[in-house]
């Protein structure tokens, strides 16, 4: 009844947007217009220009196209751009919540409940509360699915890490390889296929199954850990807060209903897309490994310290850590 009503809504808004002024919007997205993300991101906002017969067009631009991605949310508050669809891991640089909002490691049972926690559990309301404070404006989230860790010799268990080189992005995951006795270091995604293949790393922290497969990551680095058990970034989809207070109550809630289809579009298309990479990379020789209940359980462990080290340090990250817990606590996963 739900879905009957959403799409009454959209489909009277569209009737009579013909009338309205059109909107045309800038969006920043922190994947490369190659990825399978953006493609989808991409689809999603070409879409909505024929949902709402015209009123509202969003051009998005690819990773670092106008605006690096590290600035997006500087660059939505400047207007700049109108919007962004990026993960706010990527503005920890600016404060380390945000890493912990953006990649909450070692947190979610599946990609599913980080829609939960947003659209049910109140994680809309406090990441919102956040972010208004730096002009912006959530009005939807996405999710990319779970990234998968690809390396040149077999890692079964969290002592197989102890001295292997490796790449990963600054910020929580970084603190959680390294918790490991990893070596990380910091290098930016274009690199990564090189380094592999150089030595330079043995692995990496890169991203979600069916893109490492497409890069040809999988190839050097023949065992990939999937499913992916440390990391689901969000994708925050924000704009900025006064072109956002600009819109009629009907506009605002508007977008934020069609923003659900890229949630679910996303999802399912990063999972199905994963399986299909999965298959190929067996009949390559390549050998995913999954890892065992008992060593997921010691992951949490390593990771739940790291929240705490977050949340002690960052007042927005304090604000994060104690609705997601609440939420966890909800869900009897904590």
């Amino acid at each position: 009844m739900k879905q009957i009503l959403a799409l009454s809504a959209i489909a009277v808004f569209a009737a009579t947007a013909a009338s309205a002024a059109e909107i045309n919007w800038k969006f920043g997205s922190s994947n490369g217009s190659g990825e399978q993300v953006f493609v989808v991101q991409k689809d999603w906002c070409d879409g909505i220009e024929a949902a709402s017969n015209g009123r509202f067009k969003i051009d998005l631009l690819p990773l670092n196209a106008v605006v690096k991605s590290d600035d997006l949310l500087k660059g939505v508050h400047n207007n700049i751009i109108q919007g962004a669809l990026t993960t706010t891991a990527t503005f920890a640089g600016e404060d380390p919540g945000f890493g912990l909002i953006g990649n909450t490691i070692s947190a979610w049972a599946s990609d599913e409940d980080i829609l939960k926690y947003y659209y049910y559990g109140g994680g809309m309301e406090v990441v919102d509360s956040i972010l208004n404070e730096w002009g912006a404006k959530l009005f939807g989230v996405a999710v990319t699915g779970s990234e998968s860790f690809v390396s040149k010799k077999p890692l079964r268990k969290i002592e197989d890490f102890e001295g292997v080189k490796m790449r990963a992005p600054s910020g929580p995951v970084t603190k959680l390889f390294a918790s490991f006795g990893a070596a990380p270091v910091n290098l930016p995604g274009s690199e990564v296929y090189t380094s592999l293949d150089k030595g330079v790393i043995d692995a990496a922290d890169y991203s979600n199954f069916a893109n490492n497969q497409k890069q040809g990551v999988n190839d050097i680095a023949k065992y990939p850990i999937y499913p992916g058990f440390h990391s689901s970034p969000t994708v925050h989809m924000f704009m900025n807060l006064k072109e956002w207070e600009k819109l009629s109550s009907n506009d605002q809630e508007f977008l934020k209903r069609y923003a659900k289809g890229l949630a679910l579009d996303s999802l399912i298309s990063a999972h199905y897309e994963d399986r299909l990479a999965v298959g190929e990379a067996l009949e390559k020789g390549i050998t995913p490994i999954a890892w065992e209940e008992e060593e997921l359980i010691k992951v949490r462990q390593h990771a739940i310290k790291i929240w705490d080290e977050i949340a002690a340090e960052s007042e927005i990250g304090k604000r994060y850590y104690d609705s997601l817990v609440a939420y966890l606590k909800s869900q009897g996963q904590m």
